[in-house]
């Protein structure tokens, strides 16, 4: 990466005089670590001091993908505010160690600066001899590297004049579900199309028989096992299963007609009540995986459960970053003794997760269809059960809204596996018949438990970080990165 790196001084000149040596050798350090982590460096030719150093140094950081702001004595926070102005690249606050003069004054006062002005920054405070600020810097640069934020960009361009089909709107009053279709056209562009259950309920009846004869085969042939049972998961066309086939069909034949990208169900309450409806975690299971009988490999269709659309918002941008599955589950327990979440939902995992193959077979072999939970769905169907396969590095996040603006909280970690035994064990102290990927974050469970606002995460594989946060800024959501 190209980084360029800006020091700011007293903004009297006489003071400025006198620290000018000071402050390039504090601006030296940092431009040789940098060269000796491989980055090309642009340093400032100036002490920033007044207006015209800063407006000259600021033009001068025109081409680098990242600029450090440099404090090491007391300077005047303004002309941090007007560097900043006219410097389109990400930007790191640096606070050095100097304490004979005040700039960790200087620091703070330019970080209160910069969030007066909306100005999104990252911070460093220390040596850079430290590793801990070292690592600092590292993480910032990587999470801002260009490549990354112009993935972000992208994806938040694409979300423009989308489609979102709200099928009756969140359920079990879930406020952290809820949406403002004015809001979603005026930020971002999409529409929001309302659908009645009632209609879905009529499209499936209308489904042909052959079309859902040929998804119970596909079904059966398919997954590892078919838990029948006359009561709750009756075989045939007039079964359990072939009533949630027929939703599938009809969703996906709505998003079709309806030009729908991405959408989300409610399910419960009503239609998991009425003795003709079905539990959606097969459509749900289907809609958001990578292949069904109809066309073999497929292009996923984000779809939220319970009618979440501030997660079906979430997995849309994070599928349109990453071109794949995005997981919906429920934050469900955390095992202190593993250090390790529970995230679980009755359908939302897509059985591409089990193995994360692009051969849907070895997907789809790992899945289990059990008698739905009587307590909860006491319509019957099937329950999509299997366990998430492990990932070094996963991108965790949830959109929510504070007082009507939203933001997105973004964290680090990885899925874990136990082996089977230990897996079943686990699975069985929750709801055993639903998918369970087993999650460690980087950050704290304290810091979780102070910040998460939601029931539900969502996630992708692989470190997104910075082309999230670069999306958000795009689409004006606050983005939160808990470390």
């Amino acid at each position: 990466m190209k980084v360029g790196i800006i020091t700011f001084t007293d903004g009297r000149k006489r003071v400025a005089d006198r620290l000018r040596e000071d402050c390039f050798r504090f601006q030296r350090r940092i431009s040789g670590w940098l060269a000796q982590e491989g980055h090309d460096v642009e340093e400032a030719e100036e002490v920033v001091w007044n207006f015209a150093t800063a407006r000259n140094e600021a033009d001068r950081m025109a081409d680098c993908d990242a600029v450090i702001f440099n404090f090491c004595v007391w300077s005047y926070p303004d002309f941090t505010a007007q560097a900043a102005a006219l410097i389109d690249a990400p930007i790191l606050c640096m606070g050095n160690i100097n304490p004979a003069y005040p700039g960790w004054v200087a620091f703070f006062a330019s970080a209160g600066a910069l969030d007066e002005m909306g100005r999104r920054f990252g911070r460093a405070l220390g040596d850079v001899a430290d590793p801990k600020v070292q690592a600092s810097i590292r993480a910032f640069l990587r999470d801002n590297d260009p490549d990354e934020r112009i993935a972000g960009e992208e994806a938040a361009a694409e979300l423009y004049g989308q489609r979102y089909g709200c099928v009756d709107g969140p359920s079990m009053g879930m406020y952290t579900g809820h949406l403002d279709p004015s809001q979603w056209m005026e930020q971002f562009g999409v529409h929001v199309f309302h659908v009645s259950q009632l209609r879905l309920a009529w499209l499936a009846e209308k489904v042909s028989a052959d079309r859902v004869e040929a998804g119970l085969q596909w079904l059966e042939d398919s997954c590892g096992e078919i838990l029948w049972n006359d009561d709750r998961l009756r075989r045939g066309l007039d079964g359990h299963l072939a009533r949630q086939v027929r939703v599938y069909l009809a969703m996906k034949d709505l998003c079709r007609d309806e030009g729908l990208d991405f959408c989300g169900l409610t399910g419960q309450l009503d239609y998991t009540e009425w003795d003709k409806g079905c539990t959606m975690d097969v459509p749900e299971a289907l809609l958001n995986d990578t292949a069904d009988w109809e066309e073999g490999d497929k292009e996923p269709i984000v779809c939220a459960t319970e009618c979440d659309s501030n997660g079906a918002l979430t997995m849309q941008i994070m599928k349109l970053l990453s071109r794949t599955p995005v997981l919906f589950a429920d934050l469900r327990h955390y095992h202190e003794e593993l250090r390790v979440y529970d995230l679980v939902n009755s359908g939302q995992h897509a059985p591409w997760f089990a193995h994360r193959s692009d051969n849907w077979r070895e997907n789809w072999k790992e899945a289990r269809l059990h008698p739905s939970n009587e307590m909860y769905f006491p319509c019957g169907g099937a329950s999509v059960q299997f366990y998430a396969d492990p990932a070094e590095r996963v991108t965790f996040g949830r959109i929510t809204r504070k007082s009507g603006a939203h933001r997105m909280h973004l964290l680090r970690g990885s899925f874990e596996r136990f082996g089977f035994e230990e897996d079943e064990r686990l699975a069985k102290m929750t709801t055993y018949e639903w998918p369970h990927a087993y999650a460690r974050f980087d950050c704290s469970p304290d810091t979780l438990a102070a910040n998460f606002s939601c029931n539900h995460i969502h996630a992708i594989i692989g470190d997104h970080i910075g082309a999230l946060v670069s999306a958000c800024e795009k689409l004006g959501i606050e983005p939160i990165v808990l470390d």
